[in-house]
């Protein structure tokens, strides 16, 4: 008798014990939208619909504010564009502003850091300056000497040509590029203070020149920044291109 307990207790136990592997879970998925059909509207989708409908509001109103009135298309292309013009100068004023005790003697980003081929006329909406720039690219400042100035500047060029600020300017000629800032050819004996996303400042798009440089960073998004700058125009946005920046 205490034998058949014996075994009718250690039965029990193997029982209750934990399975040795976990129990395979199949995920179930739901279409999640602020417009359901009755035969869809399945009690827990209701509930995450309630869930996520006040964060949705607050998310619909800081995406449609309206910073600016775009009045002719802004376009992005090479080497210089209406939108390449208007984000290197926005991010121009925009370093200034953070940096107000520096020389800076111009902005850049990368081509590539600009996501959107055009920004249409019409209201310019908080969506529009993310999907522009969907990165949490800071603002830096770097000096650079009169060499490693002309090198980047080069490379810039050879690329195809980046979004620049006014105050810069580059043309090709069959005697190599003719660079100048302000007006001024590059003195090699001078420290050029520029402004540029550390994505770049960090040897992104092949700076290979400026990685071990130093960098004083702002701790601020170049998105942020140009959100914030954009909301003060108030004359509609209208871009030309001259071919004064970037000639190549």
């Amino acid at each position: 008798m205490r034998n058949l307990l014996y075994i009718f207790l250690l039965l029990l136990g193997f029982g209750c014990r934990a399975p040795l592997s976990s129990p395979t879970v199949q995920p179930r998925f739901y279409s999640v939208s602020d417009k359901l059909e009755a035969d869809q509207a399945g009690p827990q989708v209701q509930r995450m619909v309630s869930t996520i409908a006040p964060y949705k509001a607050q998310l619909d109103d800081k995406m449609n504010r309206q910073l600016a009135t775009v009045k002719t298309p802004l376009k992005k292309g090479q080497p210089e564009s209406t939108l390449g013009n208007w984000v290197a100068d926005l991010f121009a004023q925009a370093a200034a502003g953070s940096f107000p005790d520096r020389n800076i003697v111009f902005a850049t980003l990368n081509q590539g850091g600009i996501r959107v081929g055009e920004i249409g006329t019409g209201p310019l909406l908080v969506s529009e300056i993310y999907e522009l720039m969907p990165f949490d690219n800071e603002l830096v400042l770097m000096e650079l000497n009169g060499k490693v100035f002309k090198e980047f500047i080069s490379h810039i060029a050879n690329d195809g040509g980046w979004p620049v600020s006014a105050g810069l300017s580059v043309i090709s000629s069959g005697s190599g590029l003719d660079v100048k800032i302000g007006g001024k050819a590059i003195d090699p004996n001078q420290v050029y203070t520029i402004a540029l996303p550390d994505y770049v400042a960090n040897g992104g798009s092949n700076t290979s020149m400026l990685k071990e440089l130093p960098k004083i960073k702002s701790g601020l998004l170049i998105r942020d920044l140009l959100i914030e700058y954009a909301e003060k125009i108030t004359d509609p946005i209208s871009i030309k291109v001259e071919g004064k920046r970037m000639k190549l």
